[in-house]
């Protein structure tokens, strides 16, 4: 019955690391990162299989922080974008994990009276559940958690996340050993019980720090939309008592009958009268608000903006996803179109709620470099900054809505275009099945 055991065992083996990389965000494409990632996940089967044969089963969880451990952290450190606290922290957590639920199939086991029969059914069911979990109502949040919370946050809870895992470690009980005595079982039962509690903590702390530095962003942009609303009232206040002198101009030119002089005065006049307007992009508040401070951003680098937007006040889906798309977005779109040395460059940005209530958004810019897509048609990721930056969050607004989202580039132009399917209480559409 053995054979039981260690097939068990490879089998948690292998789904240690699927979790891992249902979680993690590749640095490489698709086909890379899944050539590679089979590559090393067989290679440390084949490993962990010779371990076996030579030393026998009792021996592995001794050696497993050299034979699965640290191979599968250096296999994650060359495929992941990020190699920094947020890589370990995902380590931590996808191990520490698979080490819980190893333990408790293998305390199933042994009140089933051994064998190795419960310990291989269990496995061989609940791994693939809590995966199918993770992918169904984790996996999103997750990937947006690790793009917009920098590394310097992620390095305490690492430290937690690692103490836990020598813990279960430390505690673990072999399946061929014997148990511990009450007090060894009840020191397990406590460190079993407080990880995820744990762990859910951590997670939560850090969604609600997002939720904080994104809400701090809503407010950096309406401020600056207020300031720049202040600076226009000033000027136009200037304006209104210097009329009385652009009259005088007016009449003097009149009164000579120069009256080329006196229509390209009244053209210059209008001008600066015009300037002072402050644009009302759309009836909502917040996306005004990105609009107007990532628009103006534009035009001063020299990147003027032919924009329509048509959405109300009130939207079928949440204001911070709309404008975390047109901020990632616009951003990218001024990056690259400051490359650009061609005089008509500029952004063309189209935004439209339709009457089925279908979110319409197209932006299109100058981009001199080329950008090669996916099957998928999003971009590669960067090798260094500049064009593309921001995406992964755009996609996962559109994932979040069960949306479309497609990029392409030619003749030194990019675009993107995107779909939203918002249902009528704000959020994304019920998944059927």
């Amino acid at each position: 019955m053995t054979v039981l055991r260690d097939i068990s065992y490879l089998w948690s083996i292998l789904h240690m690391v699927a979790l891992f990389f249902i979680l993690f965000e590749p640095r490489y494409s698709q086909r890379v990162t899944l050539l590679a990632g089979f590559l090393g996940t067989s290679a440390l089967l084949i490993v962990n299989v010779g371990a076996m044969l030579w030393m026998g089963h009792g021996i592995i969880m001794g050696i497993s922080f050299f034979t699965c451990t640290i191979p599968s952290l250096l296999i994650g450190f060359a495929l992941s974008r990020y190699r920094d606290g947020r890589l370990f922290f995902l380590f931590c957590l996808t191990d520490t994990i698979c080490f819980w639920l190893m333990q408790i199939t293998n305390f199933l086991d042994r009140l089933a009276g051994g064998g190795y029969v419960v310990l291989l059914v269990t496995r061989l069911l609940v791994f693939p559940v809590v995966e199918a979990f993770f992918w169904r109502n984790f996996r999103q949040p997750y990937m947006e958690l690790q793009r917009k919370l920098n590394s310097g946050t992620w390095w305490l809870f690492t430290a937690v996340g690692g103490t836990y895992y020598l813990l279960i470690m430390f505690t673990s009980v072999p399946v061929d050993t014997p148990m511990p005595g009450p007090a060894g079982i009840a020191r397990i039962l406590l460190v079993l019980l407080l990880m995820p509690l744990t762990y859910l903590t951590i997670l939560r702390s850090l969604w609600r720090q997002m939720q904080v530095n994104e809400s701090t962003r809503q407010m950096e942009l309406q401020r600056q939309e207020y300031s720049a609303i202040c600076r226009k009232v000033e000027i136009g206040r200037i304006y209104r008592h210097d009329m009385r002198h652009h009259l005088v101009i007016l009449e003097e030119m009149l009164q000579k009958g120069d009256m080329d002089s006196a229509r390209q005065y009244v053209r210059q006049l209008s001008g600066k009268i015009a300037s002072l307007s402050q644009d009302a992009w759309c009836a909502n508040s917040a996306v005004n608000a990105v609009l107007t401070a990532y628009i103006a951003q534009a035009e001063e680098s020299g990147c003027p903006v032919k924009a329509s937007v048509r959405i109300p006040e009130e939207l079928p889906c949440e204001e911070m996803d709309l404008c975390i798309m047109l901020a990632n977005t616009l951003e990218n779109a001024i990056h690259a179109c400051r490359e650009s040395v061609r005089e008509d460059r500029h952004i063309a940005l189209s935004l439209e709620l339709t009457e089925n209530q279908r979110l319409l958004l197209s932006i299109s810019n100058d981009c001199p470099r080329p950008v090669e897509l996916d099957r998928d048609g999003m971009p590669l990721p960067p090798r260094k900054e500049g064009h593309g930056l921001g995406l992964r969050s755009v996609r996962s607004v559109a994932d979040k809505y069960d949306g479309l989202l497609r990029c392409r580039w030619e003749e030194e132009r990019f675009t993107l275009q995107a779909v939203l399917f918002p249902s009528p209480n704000g959020g994304g559409r019920q998944r059927k099945g």
